[in-house]
C-alpha cells in the first residue's frame, strides 16, 4: 500500500491535490497536516478515509515522524518555508536502505521565473518579455535562473537535494497562475483572477500594473491535481527515470505556449511541435483586466467596462496586493515534460476566459453586491 504523507491539505493546491487523489487511488493510505482543528475536521469529514495529523510547518519533530513513515512526501502548503524543507530532507536523507527510494514533490511558484526581473531595479512592472521558458530543451536555463538568485531559497535547496541525496528522488513544481473552483474540503479560491475582480469592483474601474503587457502561464486547478497524482503513480510504479525526478524533475505547469519537444522520448531522432490553441492562455494582464471590467460592467456592477487604470507603484501594491510581481512580471512557460515523460493531459487548456464571469459572481456575493 502507497503510503503518502501530505501537507498543505486546507490549502487551495493541497486540498485540490488530496481530492484528486482519494478519487483516484482510494486504495493509497494518506495521513495529512493541519494546523487547524476546526480545518482538520472538515478534511476527516469529507474523506474519512485520510488520517489527519496536527500540527504546524514548524514542528521539526511531528515532520520527522511523518516523512520517516512516507513514501511519497507532497510538501504542498507553502513555496518559501525553508524549515520545513530542511525537515524534510534531514529526515529522508537518513532514510534505511532496506525502505527503499523516498519521493519527494514540492510546490514553488511562475515567481522563480520572474527572478530576473524582480532582481532589475530599473525595470517598470507590466512591461513585456518575449523570454519563454522550457521545461524540457530549456531546463538547464531554468535551473541556471534559480541558482543565480539566492533569494530563492527552498527552489535551490530543493536543487542541492536533487543533486547530492542519492536516496530521495525529487520533482518541484513552478506553478503559473492557477484558476478554477477548487474541489477541496476548506479553501477553495484561488488569488489572482479573484483579487483582480476584487480591485475592481471595489474600485469600480478596470485595474492593471503599468502597460498591462506582462503575462504568466495559466493552469486549471484540476490539472495540478491530475499531474500530482501522475507524480504519486510513477514514484509507486517504481519507474524512476531520471527524466522524471531530480535535476530533470522541474515541472513548468502552465500551458498556453507554444510546446516544442526536439526529442519525445518514444520517438528519438525525431521533432515535432504542438500549437496550443486558445488566445485565452496566452493573453497579457492588460487583457485579462479589460476582460473582467467589461464582464463586471455587462452585470451592472461598474458604470464603465471599457476604462482600465493603470497603476504603478504603491498604488498597485494598495490597490492590488502584491501587485507589481503578480500582474506586473513576465512567467512564461513551455510545460513540456509533465506531458511527454509522465503522459499529463491538461483538460482546461481554454478554460481562463469562461472562468471570470463564474468568479465575478462569486467575489460580487461576498462583497454583498450580488444576493
Amino acid at each position: 500500500m502507497a503510503k503518502l504523507f501530505l501537507t498543505g491539505a486546507s490549502g487551495y493546491i493541497g486540498g485540490e491535490a488530496l481530492y484528486a487523489l482519494v478519487k483516484s487511488h482510494p486504495e493509497y493510505y494518506i495521513r495529512a497536516l493541519v494546523r487547524d482543528a476546526v480545518k482538520g475536521h472538515a478534511i476527516s469529514s469529507a474523506f474519512p478515509s485520510v488520517q489527519v495529523v496536527e500540527g504546524n510547518l514548524d514542528d521539526a519533530s511531528i515532520l520527522a515522524a511523518e516523512v520517516s513513515r512516507a513514501d511519497v512526501v507532497l510538501h504542498l502548503a507553502a513555496t518559501g518555508h525553508l524549515a520545513s524543507v530542511q525537515a524534510i530532507h534531514e529526515t529522508l536523507k537518513s532514510r534505511p536502505k532496506d525502505q527503499g527510494e523516498a519521493h519527494w514533490v514540492q510546490i514553488s511558484g511562475a515567481t522563480a521565473l520572474a527572478a530576473g526581473e524582480l532582481a532589475d531595479k530599473s525595470r517598470v512592472p507590466g512591461s513585456a518579455s518575449d523570454v519563454v521558458f522550457d521545461d524540457m530543451d530549456g531546463i538547464a536555463k531554468i535551473r541556471e535562473v534559480i541558482q543565480k538568485h539566492p533569494s530563492r531559497a527552498v527552489d535551490n535547496y530543493m536543487l542541492s537535494v536533487a543533486a547530492d541525496t542519492v536516496q530521495v528522488n525529487t520533482a518541484l513544481l513552478l506553478g503559473p497562475m492557477i484558476y478554477g473552483q477548487g474541489r477541496g474540503p476548506v479553501n477553495q479560491r484561488s488569488i489572482q483572477i479573484p483579487a483582480l475582480i476584487k480591485a475592481t469592483l471595489q474600485t469600480g474601474r478596470g485595474v492593471q500594473v503599468g502597460k498591462g503587457l506582462s503575462r504568466w502561464g495559466n493552469v486549471h486547478v484540476e490539472d495540478v491535481g491530475s499531474l500530482v497524482v501522475r507524480l504519486v503513480e510513477r514514484a509507486m510504479e517504481g519507474n524512476c527515470t531520471s527524466e522524471a525526478w531530480n535535476l530533470n524533475g522541474v515541472y513548468l505547469l502552465g500551458v498556453g505556449e507554444e510546446v516544442r519537444v526536439s526529442r519525445p522520448l518514444s520517438q528519438q531522432g525525431t521533432s515535432r511541435s504542438t500549437k496550443l490553441t486558445g488566445i485565452s492562455c496566452l493573453q497579457t494582464f492588460g487583457a485579462i483586466s479589460r476582460s473582467v471590467a467589461s464582464t463586471t460592467a455587462q452585470k451592472g456592477l461598474i458604470p464603465k467596462g471599457e476604462e482600465v487604470d493603470e497603476l504603478l507603484g504603491e498604488k498597485a501594491e494598495t490597490v492590488l496586493p502584491h501587485g507589481t510581481i503578480l500582474f506586473g512580471t513576465n512567467a512564461r512557460g513551455n510545460a513540456g515534460r509533465a506531458r511527454q515523460v509522465l503522459g499529463w493531459v491538461p483538460r482546461h487548456e481554454n478554460g481562463l476566459e469562461a472562468e471570470i464571469p463564474r468568479v465575478v459572481d462569486a467575489e460580487a456575493k461576498a462583497l454583498g453586491m450580488l444576493d
